[in-house]
């Protein structure tokens, strides 16, 4: 481990926090001196060609182990220390490495991981895990941010390609190391008298090692309080600095530095931002106060001080080395080895010393480290045997709950422990008697296991126990007398020595303790079930200068008995180093884990995940706010996980659901301003109960804000209105939140300086823009709403032209509370209407990758209806995410991060797909892996061990489906948030439309079942549930109709408990050509009441009812309905029975009213019967098509024709056909299809392979010219010969008879003569 201490003093350098380095880039594996070796190897591919230059003549060759496992290493020897800046790798073939931690070494023997400079241990490890290739030929380089100064290195790969196989070169230069030691006296100064540090930016780097806990490394101040104080305080630096406002910022980094390890430390300042890097780890601060320059104008000290000051923790100076020591760009030990000539005094660079030295000694303080408690670790030492004294002085470190320190047995029956138990530590000793164990715990109120070193001092003597630790001793008086055997045991116990006889539990101890003890220490007790177990648990930490009877044991003389065991080296782990703990809580840890105590905002394994409700509108979410018109306290965490703390509100909830956020202020009461002349003189600072980060998440989160703010003047004037932009000096402004002076009053508009009554023309003074230009002797007021979100909230009033307090000049001004409406969080859904719909969400749109860190969470809510799909999706090469809902009732989360498939599930006793609002939230932290479901279900898995990684993710993030666009999501997803940062659903449903719509809205929004059936919603389809309707079909538009002859009917029975009703709701559609015929009619033979709707003779609607008040026959007469088209009658009788309306297709309604008693039943009681058609005691019934029966709740053809047709309805003939009457289904028009998008091509990509393709296309080019070429030369030859016997032919003239000009020359000429045939004959 190292440390690097840069402190940038602000004037000196431009460069930042970095110097430049060029000169420093050699490679250094190319040097012949230098050599590799290798845990394994396979032949032929051994650590010898890990060099960039390793190549045969057909392919390079690398290392490649024998197997690929996490335990492979390739070792580097420098031969001599050197500084490397970068590293660059490469692979072989299809095989590369593509991830490794590196760990350094002085001697070969001590190793030193290289830590991650972001995040803390964790669980596992503190190895950075650095990133290696993604193809085997291209180097891949990790520059160090600070060089790593080392002679070893080696690499251990932890992620590969098929398998290991690793080339590396190193970059940097020789290390020419600048020393000095200091021995707690000695220091190094220079005096600022008349030079002094006059800067807004600073930087101071060095290197050192001590053994020692404590000590001053740097210290300076200034006559204006100014001061820089850099020490170690109990093995830890500690940065006290001050810029003069009397309020002192302290920073702590690193942690075990007293191991007599280099370490490397850079602090970094500019202006008020401060960086402080020790050993790699980054801890940044901003200083308090309202300064940005650090003035120090006495000494600087350097090792030490002569006295003791402000800013200052420790008494001690620094004992120890430092190296290469940097103020700027001065390397103050060379200026010391170099002093400046001081022949006219001092100069800006003369440094002194004292009793320094310019080289580092080696200590002769050796630790011995017990790393491992599952084998049996421990050190076995001679001492003098026999004697009657025992005396054992340790120092020891460590963070162990339970552990032997030291055991020694006696050479009689009986032995002595020191060991830890539960944190404390306790003594045992059993007395070669047969008196009961001793347990002692001499510190009950004191903890050793701290990670500190203490200097523990032991001994038994006649009737005597004495335990001292530091230097404070307990001693304890009793009858006791020891031989002492021959071997003293560190670190634990071995089995042989274990006595089973002496292992009892007595639990009457104390009353069995000798009555005679000369005196007792406070701390005994009775051994228990844990103390015996302790025994068999050794010791996990370090120990130094072990001591045994007076002589001291030098751990270069022992034995090493296991690997476990190290020795001139204290190899601890501080988990809590930097703190893995979130939002500033507190680290405990033990040898193996630790532990995050959460304050009252947060919780989780690393207190990541808040405890307040993200909004107003979010508590209203979780059912808190649905009872009506009413406010409540709240605090909110306007960011969840991000780093925002919580803070106060008011929650205004309505009865519309409308919700208000009210941030308060303390200067909410009326302001009275008098004795401020000048413009603006009185100024009133606006505090809020958020700070300002968080008021602007408020209000980007929130759909409108408003403030409300009124100023009362008399005699006092605001604007001093009328005037023009050049010349308008307002007496009294507001400051807007950016901090700038505003040019217009509440109600005013922007630029217009302007009140509320200038802009309605309606001021006290009309040719005035305010009433409080007016200048009049009485109280006027300019008040209004402040509605601009760009400028909300007010940060500051400025109040001016009131006079004295003695005249009559006065104004007030009161400013409410601001009131935001609405969060966007939740306003801002999305719907899914596509299965492979997806929006894509760029991981780095913040900057940075937002999930490449330890700790991460993701929050959504989602409403569907699916059983199965994903919901979120992003991959790497190997690692991946993904979030799924899974047989409605599950949602499972699962990722990669290079340890194998972690995953987490949550599953419900409901369903996830009712199409109600579900919030799910996932983490991942260095603990664990923990998803909750709405709030309260939750479930987790602990992380594997080992290093634990940052999920390396390449792709967006993927909403609604996976990469691929497979198992999509169809339903509505709103309130996405990654790390508490909210990413836009709508900004990207606009920029990637295909499949997605802005709002939550399904296919059941415009009402597509028809005929009051229910629609099901399934956001990419929809279902009509059709069973309370008279219809059927998709979209319950389908007739379930009969065709009647005059003797059918259909009857239906209420059997059981009779219906009865004082309202009804009668509906029937029909169709016939007859001018008379009985439609519907229900009776009761219990009570003679019955309803009856007809056809009358005259083919008018006819209903006849008796309900037991009086007989009703009422006539719909503007239509012939026996026209043989269709008509649909709906009847409905409310309130009470004494309205009744008839409703004939599209026709105007007839309402009738009846006079019904008191008295009078109005209820149709017992209704037995319901007839279509006909009754039984009709001789002719209807004749025509009937359909759409309905009567309340029944729906008697729907009944008639179903598959199980209920015995309480039947018909006349026993059979009968289902007919539509006639009309025709209504049908929605189709969809038009969303066309999918054409794939975005990678420009970049086309154009490499384009590029890299160049030199084979020209080739291939050339080849096809010449194809072609050589084509169209035998196309001509081929040409040419058919030309040259174009029009020969075979014939049968004589060849003398060429060149005749006629038949007579020819037969002439002719040499052969004329051929002639033999005629013959046929016969048919």
């Amino acid at each position: 481990m190292r440390v690097i201490l840069i402190l940038l003093l602000f004037g000196t350098t431009t460069q930042g926090f970095f110097y430049s380095e060029d000169y420093c880039s050699w490679p250094l594996i190319q040097d012949q001196d230098v050599t590799l070796s290798a845990t394994s190897k396979l032949p032929g591919r051994g650590p010898e060609h890990a060099k960039f230059d390793s190549v045969t003549t057909t392919r390079p060759l690398a290392w490649t182990p024998s197997t690929s496992n996490y335990n492979q290493w390739l070792i580097i020897n420098l031969k001599k220390p050197k500084k490397i800046h970068r590293i660059a790798t490469l692979g072989s073939g299809p095989n590369f490495v593509q991830e490794y931690s590196l760990e350094t070494s002085q001697d070969g023997d001590n190793w030193s991981a290289i830590r991650n400079s972001a995040v803390g241990v964790g669980s596992g490890d503190s190895r950075e895990l650095f990133t290696g290739n993604t193809e085997s030929d291209a180097p891949f380089t990790n520059e160090f941010q600070t060089p790593i100064i080392a002679q070893y290195l080696r690499i251990n790969p932890t992620r590969w390609h098929e398998r290991i196989s690793l080339r590396v070169e190193l970059y940097g230069c020789d290390y020419a190391p600048s020393t000095i030691s200091f021995n707690s006296s000695s220091l190094i100064y220079r005096n600022l008298t008349h030079y002094p540090i006059a800067s807004r930016k600073d930087t101071i780097k060095f290197r050192f090692k001590t053994t020692s806990p404590d000590g001053t490394l740097i210290y300076s101040k200034g006559t204006q309080s100014d001061y820089f104080a850099l020490q170690l305080l109990d093995n830890r630096l500690i940065l006290n600095i001050n810029l003069g406002g009397g309020q002192m910022t302290s920073i702590t980094a690193g942690s075990l530095l007293d191991d007599n390890l280099w370490h490397d430390v850079i602090i970094d300042r500019y202006l008020n931002q401060l960086s402080f890097t020790v050993d790699r780890v980054e801890v940044k601060a901003v200083i308090k106060g309202d300064f940005y320059q650090l003035d120090l104008d006495k000494i600087l000290y350097i090792g030490g001080v002569p006295f003791s000051d402000t800013g200052l923790v420790t008494g001690q100076n620094f004992t120890g080395c430092m190296e290469n020591f940097y103020l700027n760009d001065t390397n103050v030990i060379d200026k010391l080895k170099n002093p400046p000539d001081n022949y006219y005094g001092d100069t800006e660079e003369s440094f002194y010393k004292n009793n320094t030295f310019f080289n580092c000694p080696e200590s002769s303080v050796v630790p011995v480290s017990f790393l491992e408690t599952n084998v049996k670790n421990f050190i076995k030492l001679k001492g003098y045997e026999g004697i009657g004294t025992l005396n054992v002085t340790f120092e020891m470190r460590t963070w162990v709950d339970f552990g032997v320190v030291f055991y020694h047995k006696f050479t009689s029956r009986g032995f002595c422990k020191l060991y830890f138990e539960k944190s404390k530590f306790l003594i045992e000793v059993q007395q070669p008697d047969t008196s009961p164990r001793l347990v002692l715990d001499n510190f009950p109120n004191e903890l050793f296991n701290e990670g500190l070193w203490h200097r523990v001092i032991f001994s038994i003597t006649t009737n005597s126990i004495v335990l001292s630790v530091d230097e404070r001793v307990v001693r304890t008086s009793r009858l006791i007398k020891i031989h002492t055997g021959g071997l003293y045991h560190f670190g634990g116990t071995p089995e042989s020595s274990l006595d089973s006889s002496l292992i009892q539990i007595d639990t009457n101890a104390h009353s069995q303790l000798t009555k005679n003890a000369l005196s007792t220490s406070t701390g005994i007790q009775a051994p228990t079930t844990s103390t015996l177990q302790s025994t068999t648990i050794n010791y996990v930490g370090c120990l130094r200068q072990i001591s045994i009877d007076g002589n001291f044991q030098n751990p270069q003389d022992f034995d090493k008995p296991t690997a476990a065991i190290v020795l001139d080296s204290c190899q601890m782990l501080d988990r809590c180093n930097p703190n893995p703990c979130e939002h500033g809580s507190v680290c405990r840890q033990t040898s193996q884990e630790f532990e995050c105590i959460c304050d009252e905002n947060y919780t989780g394994a690393t207190c990541h995940m808040p405890l307040y409700p993200l909004s107003c509108e979010s508590y209203r979410q979780t059912g808190y706010g649905n009872i009506g018109d009413i406010k409540r306290e709240v605090t909110i965490d306007i960011d969840g996980s991000g780093p925002l703390e919580p803070f106060p509100v008011t929650c205004q909830f309505y009865h519309d659901n409308t919700v208000e956020t009210i941030l308060h202020h303390h200067s909410e009461t009326p302001v009275l301003v008098d004795g401020y002349e000048g413009n603006g003189a009185f100024n009133q600072e606006i505090e809020y109960d958020a700070g300002w980060g968080q008021i602007e998440v408020l209000l980007n989160r929130s759909l409108t804000c408003r403030q409300w703010l009124r100023h009362e003047c008399r005699n006092s004037r605001l604007f001093n209105s009328p005037s023009l932009m050049e010349s308008f000096s307002p007496s009294t402004w507001w400051v807007s939140r950016q901090n700038t002076p505003m040019d217009y009053w509440a109600g005013g508009l922007l630029g217009s300086m302007k009140c509320d009554c200038g802009i309605l023309g309606q001021c006290e003074v009309p040719e005035k823009w305010c009433n409080c230009d007016s200048g009049l002797d009485t109280w006027l007021s300019d008040e209004g709403w402040l509605t601009d979100m760009t400028y909300l909230p007010v940060r500051a009033i400025r109040v001016g032209d009131t006079g004295t307090v003695s005249d009559d000049k006065q104004a007030k001004f009161t400013l409410g509370p601001l009131v935001c409406t609405g969060d966007a969080l939740f306003s801002t859904p999305i719907t899914f209407r596509l299965a492979d719909a997806t929006l894509q969400f760029p991981l780095d749109q913040y900057g940075t990758n937002i999930l490449s860190t330890h700790s991460w969470d993701i929050y959504l809510e989602f409403k569907t209806t699916t059983q199965n799909a994903v919901l979120l999706h992003a991959k790497g090469p190997t690692d991946f995410l993904k979030l799924e809902i899974i047989n409605g009732n599950l949602v499972k989360f699962q990722v990669e991060a290079g340890s194998g498939p972690l995953g987490v599930n949550v599953v419900v006793t409901g369903s996830l797909a009712d199409d109600q609002w579900h919030s799910v939230q996932v983490e991942k932290n260095r603990k664990q892996l923990r998803i909750v479901l709405d709030g309260s279900q939750t479930s987790s898995i602990l992380q594997p061990p080992g290093p634990q990684r940052n999920i390396y993710l390449t792709s967006d993030l993927y909403l609604g489906a996976t990469i691929e666009s497979r198992d999509g999501y169809v339903g509505c997803i709103r309130s996405l948030l990654v790390n508490g940062l909210m990413f836009d659903l709508k900004q990207a449903g606009e920029l990637q439309p295909y499949g997605v719509g802005l709002g939550c809205f399904g296919k059941c929004g415009s009402g597509p079942c028809l005929n009051n059936g229910t629609c099901e919603e399934g956001y990419d389809k929809y279902t009509c549930d059709c069973r309370f309707t008279a219809f059927k079909g998709p979209i319950c538009a389908d007739e379930i109709g009969i065709n009647l002859a005059s003797n059918s009917y259909v009857k239906m029975e209420f059997r059981g408990s009779y219906k009865s009703t004082i309202a009804e709701k009668l509906r029937v559609g029909f169709t016939t050509t007859e001018p008379k015929g009985f439609l519907v009619g229900l009776s009761s033979n219990k009570t003679g009441e019955y309803l009856t709707l007809m056809v009358s003779n005259s083919g008018h609607l006819r209903l006849v009812f008796d309900f037991g008040f009086e007989r009703q026959e009422l006539i719909f007469p503007d239509q012939n309905f026996a026209t043989g088209q269709y008509h649909d009658v709906q009847i409905t009788r409310l309130d009470s029975g004494t309205k009744l309306i008839m409703k004939v297709d599209n026709l105007e309604p007839k309402i009738y009213h009846f006079d019904v008693k008191n008295s009078a039943d109005a209820q149709f009681n017992n209704i037995e019967y319901l007839y279509i058609g006909k009754n039984e005691s009709m001789r002719e019934g209807f004749i025509g098509c009937i359909s759409r029966v309905e009567f309340d709740d029944q729906y008697p053809l729907k009944y008639y024709f179903q598959e199980d047709r209920p015995s309480t309805i039947y018909s006349y003939p026993a059979t009968l056909i289902e007919d539509f009457c006639s009309v025709e289904p209504v049908t929605h028009p189709p969809e038009i299809p969303e066309s999918r998008p054409l794939p975005k091509l990678d420009e970049d990509k086309l154009r490499a392979i384009y590029n890299s393709s160049t030199i084979q296309s020209a080739i291939l080019g050339g080849i096809l010219a010449l194809l072609f070429l050589l084509i169209i030369l035998i196309v001509i030859l081929i040409g040419r010969q058919v030309g040259l016997y174009k029009g020969q032919y075979l014939t049968q003239e004589d060849e003398g008879a060429l060149g005749s000009d006629g038949a007579d020359e020819a037969v002439v000429r002719g040499v052969a003569g004329v051929k002639v045939g033999v005629k013959r004959e046929w016969f048919i």
